[in-house]
């Protein structure tokens, strides 16, 4: 019965072992690698797709909605936490600007705050590509 016990342990022990211990990576391994390798380059040369013209009519309608709400927003005297809300409008309006370049192609201009400046470009990059909202 010892020897059983014996036999269990250096089973154990030589498999926590080889757990530890590093090994080469397998013939199968290292070819699958290299195929990931080759397939991952050929991903990153690959041209640019073309841009859905569905998705840029659903940018074009919500950035006309969202311009929309903040003048009406604008021009409203009477309404509850007026600042705040057009924080948000503008928020999510510069939020679809962003998106709306992204897709069109404009540059991203590095370093420059969020603001009216910023806005204004984009709008003037957007209208003339051919963009109306």
């Amino acid at each position: 019965m010892a020897w059983l016990i014996v036999l269990v342990a250096a089973v154990v022990f030589a498999t926590l072992l080889l757990s530890v211990l590093p090994r080469p990576p397998s013939p199968m391994r290292r070819c699958l690698v290299r195929l990931w390798d080759q397939a991952a380059v050929r991903v990153r040369h690959r041209e640019p797709a073309v841009p859905d013209p569905f998705e840029a009519l659903r940018l074009q309608s919500r950035l006309g909605a969202l311009a929309g709400e903040i003048r009406e927003m604008e021009g409203n005297p009477h309404v509850f936490a007026k600042m705040h809300r057009l924080v948000a409008l503008r928020a999510a309006y510069d939020d679809l600007l962003d998106e709306a370049c992204r897709l069109a192609g404009v540059p991203p201009r590095q370093g420059e705050a969020r603001g009216d400046d910023l806005r204004w470009h984009e709008e003037q990059e957007l209208a003339a590509r051919g963009w109306s909202w």
